[in-house]
């Protein structure tokens, strides 16, 4: 009894152990062209600042009312919106900064 209790447990391993590996080798075709769409060479992209901060300030006319970066009118002008469009435009308003800040760098000197 204690015998064939540890050879049904030994037939059991081997059976998954056996269907695992053949999965494993059935499947490592698809593993191995898991990588298949990656880009090839030196691809570099860039960024049309200009364009995403013209489209920043449509749809923000609060940022579009900015003409400096000053904080004080801005905090006013927050005042008055309600707090969901508040946020957004304080989001924006990060963005357009970071725009701003890539422009600078990506301008030739």
């Amino acid at each position: 009894m204690f015998n064939m209790k540890h050879m049904k447990i030994a037939i059991f391993v081997l059976t998954v152990s056996i269907l695992g590996t053949s999965a494993l080798i059935v499947n490592s075709g698809n593993l191995a062209y898991a990588q298949g769409n990656k880009t090839q060479g030196n691809v570099t992209t860039t960024i049309d600042a200009d364009s995403l901060i013209k489209a920043l300030k449509a749809r923000h006319p609060v940022l579009a009312q900015l003409v400096t970066n000053e904080d004080k009118d801005l905090v006013v002008k927050f005042k008055d919106l309600d707090t969901k469009e508040a946020l957004k435009t304080a989001l924006a308003l990060n963005m357009l900064h970071l725009l701003q800040q890539y422009r600078e760098i990506d301008e030739p000197q």
